[in-house]
């Protein structure tokens, strides 16, 4: 019972900080994404909102599992996976908020070496924990060649 109700403050934090961030997307892609030049290979509108609930989903699961995990010294993995969701959350905002493309992906590369750590110092803690995290390293490569062609073509 206690790893549910870890499970349910992880996924609240994790999920509920996208959703929150999705309010200034949503307004961000109605007045100003939509008229962006898009690099080849940009997907639907539709899949962002679907693929980040997933990824957001997955990081709640890694978070309870660090949190529930037996092991010691688990700051690190906390402070990384705290830095990581900053970044994350902070990327909506530079990116869509102040319509900022080119300081949004100097956020972008952080978080991407970000996510790199936090994968490395879940490892230690709980191996599924990282493992849920590489499809986020995966999208996050992703996101950081749309946004680096959003900002050379704008």
């Amino acid at each position: 019972m206690e790893f549910y109700k870890k499970l349910v403050l992880s996924l609240s934090l994790c999920v509920g900080g996208g959703w929150l961030c999705g309010i200034v997307t949503r307004q961000g892609i109605a007045d100003w994404y939509s008229h962006l030049n898009q690099p080849p290979g940009t997907p639907p509108n539709i899949v962002f909102p679907i693929v980040w609930t997933i990824l957001y989903t997955l990081m709640g699961i890694a978070l309870a599992l660090l949190w529930s995990s037996n092991s010691s010294n688990k700051q690190l993995s906390f402070g990384l996976f705290a830095l990581q969701l900053i970044l994350n959350f902070n990327w909506s905002w530079i990116f869509f908020g102040l319509k900022n493309s080119g300081l949004a992906l100097i956020d972008l590369m952080l978080l991407w070496v970000a996510v790199c750590g936090t994968i490395f110092a879940l490892k230690k803690h709980t191996a599924l924990g990282a493992w849920l995290l590489l499809p986020y390293l995966i999208w996050t490569t992703y996101a950081l060649y749309l946004n680096l062609f959003v900002w050379i073509l704008n």
